[in-house]
């Protein structure tokens, strides 16, 4: 009889324990995300007119970091209805709280309204509150047959001024017949460029700016 009650409290034991663990295994799947496809968000800059639009075949909103994680994103920037700028990426982080956006993984901007000028970077943060993407990777710029990198920068969207630290630039000048021509490589500590004139301003702290100059033997 001692046995017999020694088994059943053993029996008992285990149940309690099993269900234990099942309440906690269900307790730990519980999952309060809500997943959204075809996500689209649009934004107004009340200080300037100034719009933005979110989009993104596949998104993901944590209520209790109010964090919205949104993949293969695409955002566009208007300026008085009229799209402007549009940034491509792999994925991006938008907080609701601080209303600000990472966007990272394969970053490509486009100035859409002139051809084949576009930045390439890891990632950049932007506080949707104000006008400026904060760029602290190094970045590709691609002005057409301009090429510029940089160690970090960042982009005024109001102004349209961009501002880039320790910069190379490389330029191929061609002639009549599509023929490289010369190249030019300039390395400067500062390098602006003005969207709305479209121009570029080189400055050096402590030295003068780099220009190097290479002609090419072309017979004309």
């Amino acid at each position: 009889m001692k046995y017999i009650q020694i088994y059943f409290l053993l029996i008992l034991s285990t149940l309690l324990l099993l269900g234990c663990q099942k309440s906690n295994k269900s307790t730990s799947q519980i999952d309060n995300k809500s997943y959204i496809n075809n996500f689209e968000l649009l934004q107004e800059n009340n200080s300037n007119d100034t719009r933005v639009r979110i989009s993104s075949p596949k998104a993901i909103i944590d209520p209790i970091s109010n964090d919205i994680e949104i993949f293969d994103s695409s955002i566009d920037i208007l300026n008085k209805n009229t799209l402007e700028i549009q940034v491509q990426s792999g994925n991006s982080t938008l907080n609701n709280l601080s209303n600000t956006i990472k966007v990272f993984n394969n970053v490509n901007i486009s100035f859409l309204d002139n051809e084949n000028y576009f930045i390439s970077t890891n990632s950049f943060n932007w506080d949707l509150n104000t006008s400026i993407i904060d760029i602290k990777n190094p970045l590709n710029i691609n002005f057409n047959n301009t090429d510029i990198i940089a160690s970090n920068g960042f982009f005024n969207i109001q102004s349209g001024l961009l501002k880039i630290d320790n910069s190379i630039l490389n330029r191929t000048v061609y002639n009549s017949d599509d023929i490289e021509k010369y190249q030019i490589r300039i390395n400067s500590d500062v390098t602006k460029w003005f969207k709305n004139k479209n121009t570029l301003v080189f400055t050096s702290n402590d030295k003068q700016v780099e220009t190097t100059i290479n002609f090419l033997n072309i017979k004309e």
